[in-house]
C-alpha cells in the first residue's frame, strides 16, 4: 500500500474517536436559575424518591450555586430526643445537576437519573460567581 492510500485510510480512523468523544459535550453541569415554590417542591420530591420516600431537608438555595448536591443521612435521635452520639456510617449520596440536550436532569452517582420539569436550569459555566 502506498503512502497516499495509507494516509487516506488512517484519517477517518483517527477522527472517529474524536467524534465519539464529542457526544459527552451535550451534557454539562447545570444550576437552577431561580427557585420557585414549584421547583423547590419538585426537587424535594425527587430527592426523597431517590431515598425510597424518606423525608429530606434541602437548603432553600440547593443547586443554585453549585451543580453538586450532597445528602447525608440525619443522625438518629437518642432517648432524650436529641441527636444520638456516635457516627453515622452511611456514606453521603452525591447528585449532579446536568443539562443534556435541553433537559434538566438530577443524576445520582450510581447513574440513576430523574428529570426536573419545574426547574429552569442553565449551564453552570454561564453563571457569574
Amino acid at each position: 500500500m502506498n503512502a497516499a492510500k495509507r494516509a487516506s485510510w488512517l484519517a477517518p480512523a483517527l477522527l472517529t474517536p474524536a467524534a465519539c468523544g464529542t457526544l459527552g459535550a451535550q451534557e454539562q453541569p447545570a444550576l437552577i436559575a431561580a427557585h420557585t415554590e414549584q421547583s423547590r417542591a419538585e426537587l424535594t420530591r425527587v430527592v426523597s424518591a431517590a431515598f425510597n420516600g424518606q423525608p429530606v431537608t434541602l437548603a432553600d438555595d440547593a443547586l443554585t450555586r453549585e451543580s453538586v448536591l450532597t445528602i447525608e443521612r440525619r443522625t438518629p435521635p437518642g432517648p432524650q430526643g436529641r441527636a444520638a452520639t456516635g457516627r453515622t456510617l452511611d456514606e453521603p449520596q452525591r447528585f449532579d445537576l446536568v443539562l443534556r440536550t435541553g433537559r434538566c436532569l438530577l443524576v445520582r452517582a450510581d447513574g440513576r437519573e430523574w428529570e426536573l420539569t419545574e426547574a429552569r436550569c442553565v449551564p453552570a459555566a454561564t453563571v457569574a460567581r
